[in-house]
């Protein structure tokens, strides 16, 4: 009976460690991840787009532009242009940035009548432009100028 007595008691004893985990090999749990799972962006979302208003600063001689002084755009204009009731000059430029940096994409042309003058532009991105830009005359005089549009892509 003793010995009876005696396994009963290792038997239990055995069932209470084994419950405890023992006699098990410890694996480091591992993660489950479903299949796929794409990144989660800690990054806040971007603002919605508002367009700025930008004041038409008109040089002498000054007719019009293309884009029109703040102007909404759908598609991105390949160039801007400044249209003139005088002939300018030699010394003139067209300065294209967006939050302050430079989109000019190639050299400024004058018009064959000297009426006109354009700035070939990268402006392929969702936001506000503004145009700076100086007029010449053809007695070296020279006065600037400055507008804005915007462009917002679908």
């Amino acid at each position: 009976m003793r010995k009876l007595a005696v396994l009963i008691i290792v038997a239990l004893v055995c069932l209470s460690i084994a419950a405890a985990g023992c006699g098990e090999s410890e694996e480091p749990e591992t993660k489950k991840t479903s299949p796929k799972s794409e990144p989660v962006s800690t990054a806040p979302p971007a603002p919605p787009f508002q367009q700025q208003t930008f004041e038409n600063v008109k040089s002498a001689h000054y007719v019009s532009s293309d884009p029109a002084n703040n102007a909404l755009l759908t598609s991105p204009p390949a160039q801007v242009t400044i249209f003139f009731n005088f002939n300018l000059g030699t010394n003139n430029y067209i300065k294209v940035t967006r939050d302050g940096a430079d989109v000019n994409s190639g050299a400024l042309a004058v018009a064959p009548d000297k009426l006109s003058m354009s700035q070939p532009v990268s402006a392929g991105t969702t936001g506000n432009y503004k145009v700076d830009y100086q007029a010449s005359w053809p007695d070296g005089s020279y006065h600037f100028g400055s507008f804005g549009f915007s462009v917002q892509l679908p």
